[in-house]
C-alpha cells in the first residue's frame, strides 16, 4: 500500500487523502491527515496534521489509549471532505468541560458541578449537529485521551445526540407531556449522558482502575456509581438528566442496577422495565454499552465496531428498547469510513460509505487486487457490496470477522419503524 510521505519527499500532500491506520501498524514515512490532541488539553495538539509520525511516538499513543490515526493516502482524497473540523472543535469543547468538572471533583477543590458549562458545550454541539449532520458523522468519535472516564463521558454525550436526532418522532410520542418542540430538544439528553458516570468519582481508584477481574465485593462497590452520581446531580440539573445518571444501567427487560428502594420504608420495589424507564435513559443505555466496548480500558483493549455490534445483537438480548436499538443499528456502521478491509476474493479495499439497510455490505474502493498488488487506478475499482453478493468482507486488521456478520443483517423492527419515519 502506498502512503503519503512527509514534506521533502516527492509526493505532494494536496494529491493525497486519508486512511484509518491502527497505531500498531504505523510505518516509517506515514503522514498525519488529522491532528492528535494533547491529552491534558484537547484544544491543543500533540502532533499536527501534515507531519510525519515519529516512530518513537507510537508507544506514547498506545499508552494514551489511541487505537488508530488518520494518515494521508493518495487514492482516497474524496474522504477529506467528510472530515468536519468545526464538529471536532465542538467535541473538544465538550471534552474540556467534562475534564475540568471531573478534575475539580477528584481534587475536591469544589463541591459544585459547573452545570452551566455542560449545558453550554452540549448545546453548542447539538446546534452544530442540527445544521451540519450528515451520514458519516461517526468519523468523529472522540479519541481516548489520557482518561477513559472523561473521554467515554464525552463520547456518550455525542453519540446520544446523534441517536436522539434519529428518534424525533418517537421522542414526541414518548414524552407526550411536553410540547413537541420541548420533547425533541436533546440538550437535556446530552447533559445527562455527559454526567452518566460522574458517580464513579466516588469509587476508590484502586477498584475503578483495577486491570484484573473485579471480585464480587468490588463489583458491588462499582454498581453504586449510579446512586452516587444521582446524589451529586439531583437538584442541579433537570430531572430528566438526573434520571439518566440513575438509570443508565437499567435494562428494558427489568434487569440491571441499581435496585429500586422505597424512600420511606426502605423496602425493595419492582425494577423499572420497558417503557417505565424514561426514554432518555433507554438511549443512554445503548450508547454507553457501545462506546465502552469500542474504547480501550485499563483491563481490556478496544474492540472493533463490527464485533461490538454483533455482541450487542446477540449477548444483550432484552437489554434495549427495540425502537431505540433499531435506530442505533441504522446509525452506527460496523465498518467505519476509511477502514481497510480484506475481501473474500483476497483483495483489499477501503470503506467509503455506509449502507444502513445492508450494514455489512458498504461501498468500498479497491486498494489491492487478489494477488496483493496495488491497483494502478483505484478510482476505477469502486465496489458496492450490496450489488456484489459474491463478495463479502472477511478481515479487519488481519482479524477474521466473518462470525459477526450474520447477526447484523437481521432487522430489529419492520421497515415501518420509527427509525425510518
Amino acid at each position: 500500500m502506498r502512503y503519503a510521505r512527509a514534506p521533502g519527499h516527492s509526493t505532494r500532500l494536496h494529491e493525497v487523502a486519508m486512511l484509518r491506520v491502527p497505531v500498531n501498524m504505523i510505518e516509517p514515512g506515514m503522514v498525519l491527515a488529522r491532528p492528535i490532541p494533547v491529552p491534558s488539553d484537547p484544544r491543543r495538539f500533540l502532533l499536527q496534521r501534515d507531519h510525519e509520525i515519529p516512530l518513537d511516538l507510537v508507544p506514547r499513543l498506545r499508552d494514551l489509549g489511541i487505537v488508530e490515526v488518520w494518515v494521508r493516502h493518495r487514492d482516497l482524497e474524496f474522504l477529506e471532505d467528510l472530515i468536519d473540523e468545526g464538529l471536532s472543535d465542538c467535541q473538544r469543547e465538550v471534552y474540556a468541560s467534562v475534564r475540568s468538572n471531573f478534575e475539580s471533583i477528584m481534587q475536591e477543590t469544589t463541591a459544585q458541578l459547573d452545570v452551566g458549562r455542560f449545558q453550554s458545550s452540549i448545546g453548542g454541539l447539538f446546534d452544530y449537529l442540527k445544521k451540519t449532520v450528515h451520514g458519516n458523522v461517526l468519523l468523529h468519535k472522540l479519541d481516548a485521551f489520557d482518561n477513559y472516564l472523561m473521554s467515554h463521558s464525552a463520547n456518550v454525550g455525542y453519540l446520544s445526540l446523534l441517536l436522539g436526532m434519529q428518534l424525533e418522532r418517537y421522542l414526541i410520542d414518548e414524552r407526550s407531556a411536553k410540547s413537541p418542540r420541548d420533547a425533541k430538544d436533546l440538550t437535556v439528553l446530552g447533559v445527562g449522558c455527559l454526567l452518566h458516570d460522574v458517580g464513579k468519582m466516588r469509587i476508590p481508584s484502586e477498584v475503578l482502575n483495577k486491570p484484573e477481574r473485579l471480585t464480587d465485593e468490588e463489583m458491588a462497590i462499582v454498581k453504586q456509581h449510579p446512586v452516587y452520581g444521582y446524589e451529586m446531580v439531583k437538584g442541579r440539573v433537570p430531572a430528566s438528566a438526573a434520571q439518566i445518571v440513575l438509570n443508565h444501567h437499567q435494562r428494558f427487560n427489568g434487569e440491571g442496577y441499581p435496585p429500586r428502594v422505597d424512600p420511606d420504608t426502605g423496602e425493595l420495589l419492582p425494577p423499572l422495565a420497558g417503557k417505565q424507564i424514561p426514554v432518555f435513559s433507554r438511549i443512554a443505555t445503548v450508547v454507553d454499552i457501545y462506546d465502552a466496548a469500542t474504547t480501550a480500558r485499563c483491563y481490556s483493549g478496544a474492540k472493533q465496531p463490527v464485533q461490538v455490534l454483533h455482541e450487542m445483537r446477540t449477548w444483550c438480548e432484552g437489554f434495549f428498547d427495540p425502537v431505540v436499538a433499531d435506530a442505533f443499528y441504522r446509525l452506527v456502521p460496523p465498518f467505519p469510513i476509511g477502514q481497510v478491509v480484506g475481501l473474500s476474493d483476497g483483495s483489499e479495499a477501503a470503506v467509503v460509505d455506509f449502507n444502513p439497510n445492508r450494514p455489512t455490505r458498504p461501498k468500498l474502493q479497491g486498494l489491492k487486487d487478489p494477488k496483493g498488488q496495488r491497483l494502478e487506478d483505484p478510482s476505477l475499482h469502486e465496489i458496492d457490496l450490496a450489488l456484489h453478493l459474491d463478495l463479502q468482507i472477511t478481515t479487519v486488521n488481519g482479524t477474521d470477522i466473518r462470525p459477526y456478520l450474520a447477526s447484523l443483517e437481521t432487522p430489529i423492527l419492520p421497515e415501518t419503524s420509527y427509525a425510518l419515519l
